[in-house]
């Protein structure tokens, strides 16, 4: 609720933004990390909803086309132009839910790190999705 106001009054003074996380059922520490993450390493994931106006979309060549950390690989591009909006986009949490919120998470950690230091998206992905 009002999330779109929101969204209009940021889009008169920035050109990039996320919204905030939190699950749908449960998780509120991993959406807690999640928006540490955000705000003090400045890597939301596609998941809290990246707002990017259009040409600056295309002045940074969009997303890559690869099948996993698309999301991460344009935040990068972003650097220090993502500005926290003040509303929350709900996620899903059942994939968290079906193998365990600290598991999943430690998931998430580890292929950001691996992507992070050179690791290919496609071997990410064969790792991620089994």
């Amino acid at each position: 609720p009002g999330w779109s106001k929101v969204v209009a009054r940021h889009l008169t003074q920035e050109d990039a933004g996320y919204f905030k996380l939190r699950y749908d059922q449960g998780g509120r520490w991993v959406a807690r990390w999640a928006n540490l993450r955000s705000r003090f390493f400045g890597l939301p994931y596609g998941d809290q909803g990246l707002l990017i106006r259009r040409e600056l979309y295309n002045n940074v060549g969009g997303y890559s086309d690869q099948p996993l950390m698309e999301d991460v690989a344009i935040v990068l591009k972003l650097r220090g132009r993502l500005i926290p909006l003040d509303a929350f986009a709900v996620t899903s949490g059942s994939k968290y839910r079906q193998r365990g919120w600290f598991r999943q998470g430690a998931r998430n950690l580890w292929t950001l790190f691996r992507y992070l230091t050179g690791k290919s998206p496609e071997d990410l992905a064969r790792f991620y999705h089994r």
